[in-house]
């Protein structure tokens, strides 16, 4: 009898992992046909550009020239209120079609360089050992990783300590483990760099094709079936000779013959056998984590760039939305990010954001566009995987938003939205989001009402905090009519380039200056109590901090530090500071 309820639970938990797995390729299938991102498109156009990322960049002085007349047109009189403004704004336009037409010239001979090394193709793991100076295997740094992710997945209240002499010691520990937190969820930024996007790309041809070729004309139509399905018999074919895996069972390109009739099912089916292949870069960097991976949402792309992953653990309980930023060889895509534009967002948020992030996970037709859309997409494949988590482990899911660069402006979007629409699930709990240089993404009237949800009392367990290098550029980006302490002295709304940013910031310096924060989020104490010394030594270490960052050196403009494992290196420098004490 006993056998016989074991082996019911058993066909019960593979049915319950069964239809979790279908419900997300659904979601996925739905998500490519669906997404629509109009990019730099001109029309018919936009096929022969999106191969040839130098050439938009005609489209790209189009979009710039067409937003600066309709800034004109819709508001003449801003020539006259804000001449200075609008002076600078042309400028700064002009400055950056200069800068990228010789971007566009040495893109193509760094995409090179990046193919020809060796280190662009390592496990993270293993650049991040070298940085750490970790000698191989790197079990020192995946075992910190690990703890880092333990962390993710439980909720462990902070020991209120009374004590003078052991505060500073726990609040050390508690730093550590911040910081371990940190490198998690920039090893998760990090990963989804790593997707390739050969097959992707192929699969959204066929689809475009499909969208646009299908005339409900049956011999037309079984034209367009066998084109369509015999490229993806090629595509799959070209991917498993460069594999040396031919054998594979899933490979079906035997099956293709041009006296066989194809419906769409066929070319669906085929689809769901090839979405997966460009992930397996990122699952295999993830074995020793014991974690799973899969991509739910290509953001209105139709290229193969920018996405929306999920990473999850069944056994730490917890999901991680990383949002991938931008490809650096990406010529268009960068073009995209760089128009500044806004666009109303009300229909899903407030305020004005910047057109190109806003692209990636809202619709521009609402109408047409229903619940299929990205950000809902995305939500739904958390409810799906989150209910799954919830009945194996008995307890709501910890939900953790994270993203670098583009990605951390994503990651913002969406943490907004559900903050917007009070989002709560039986299955999961929002922890918070954690960005890694990000930009600007909205006007001065998203910023101040995203910041009035934020400290919101409801919201006080989920907060957006955003991490930044000092000499890191980006996050000072978009360009700024008027600063914070400007706009006293008569602040117009209506001020083109109205950007401002969002969230906690935490600053890292590097070397042996400690990070500041205005919310403290590293800090001396376990919790806070009414001690007067240790308030007083807070309030004095922050000034010190506070002149650091005023002392910058003269030609510290010229110093960049962007990438993700600048940031790590950023993090593993506080660590080490921190055991030295």
């Amino acid at each position: 009898m006993s056998e016989i309820i074991e082996e019911a639970i058993n066909s019960e938990d593979k049915k319950v992992d069964f239809s979790d797995d279908e419900i997300l390729m659904d979601h996925r299938i739905e998500d490519l046909f669906y997404g629509h991102h109009p990019g730099l498109s001109l029309g018919r156009a936009t096929s022969i550009f999106r191969s040839r990322g130098q050439l938009a960049y005609f489209l790209y002085i189009n979009r710039v020239t067409k937003y600066l007349f309709v800034a004109i047109y819709m508001d003449w009189t801003i020539l006259f209120r804000h001449p200075v403004n609008f002076f600078l704004l042309v400028i700064f336009f002009a400055t950056s079609i200069s800068l990228l037409f010789v971007a566009g010239i040495f893109i193509p001979i760094y995409t090179f360089y990046r193919y020809c090394t060796k280190s662009e193709r390592e496990p993270v793991i293993n650049v991040w050992g070298k940085i750490a100076k970790i000698p191989p295997p790197n079990r020192n740094l995946i075992n910190d990783l690990m703890e880092g992710m333990k962390l993710l997945g439980n909720n462990t209240k902070r020991t209120i300590i009374k004590d003078e002499k052991k505060i500073g010691a726990l609040g050390e520990r508690e730093n550590l483990k911040r910081v371990s937190k940190l490198k998690s969820l920039l090893f998760f930024s990090t990963l989804v760099y790593k997707r390739e996007s050969k097959i992707t790309y192929k699969i959204q041809g066929c689809v475009r094709k499909l969208k646009s070729k299908l005339k409900y004309d049956d011999i037309g139509d079984q034209k367009v079936y066998k084109k369509v399905y015999k490229k993806l018999c090629d595509c799959e074919k070209k991917e498993n000779e460069r594999d040396n895996n031919n054998d594979n069972n899933n490979n079906n390109n035997d099956n293709y013959n041009d006296d066989n009739i194809y419906t769409f099912e066929d070319i669906e089916h085929k689809i769901r056998d090839m979405i997966g292949k460009d992930e397996k870069k990122i699952k295999e960097q993830i074995k020793e984590f014991d974690l799973n991976f899969t991509s739910i949402s290509e953001l209105n792309t139709d290229d193969g760039g920018s996405f929306c992953g999920m990473f999850w653990s069944d056994k730490e309980n917890f999901i991680i939305i990383a949002f991938k930023g931008t490809t650096p060889t990406n010529f268009a895509e960068w073009l995209g990010n760089l128009t500044f534009q806004c666009v109303d967002a009300r229909n899903y948020l407030f305020g004005q954001v910047h057109r190109g992030f806003y692209n990636y996970l809202f619709p521009l037709d609402e109408e047409s566009a229903g619940k299929n859309y990205p950000c809902q997409k995305i939500i739904e494949s958390i409810n799906c995987k989150a209910t799954t988590l919830k009945n194996m482990n008995g307890r709501k899911v910890n939900l953790w938003i994270t993203g670098h660069s583009l990605g951390g402006a994503l990651a913002t979007l969406f943490y907004a939205r559900l903050l917007n629409i009070n989002y709560t699930h039986e299955s999961w709990e929002l922890q918070g989001a954690i960005t890694f240089a990000s930009p600007a993404v909205g006007d001065i009237n998203f910023s101040t009402q995203l910041a009035a949800l934020i400290n919101d009392p409801r919201n006080l367990a989920k907060p957006l905090w955003r991490i930044v290098l000092n000499d890191d550029i980006v996050p000072k980006m978009p360009y700024r009519a008027c600063n914070k302490r400007m706009r006293k002295y008569g602040y117009h709304y209506n001020v083109l380039m109205n950007y401002a940013q969002v969230g906690d910031k935490v600053t890292f310096y590097g070397n042996d200056h400690d990070p500041t924060s205005i919310k403290e989020f590293f800090s001396n104490e376990s919790d806070k109590d009414d001690n007067i010394g240790e308030h007083v030594n807070r309030l004095k270490s922050y000034c010190k901090n506070y002149c650091k960052k005023k002392k910058s050196k003269p030609l510290g403009i010229f110093r960049h530090r962007h990438g993700s494992n600048s940031y790590f290196k950023a993090l593993i420098d506080y660590e080490k500071k921190i055991g030295k004490k």
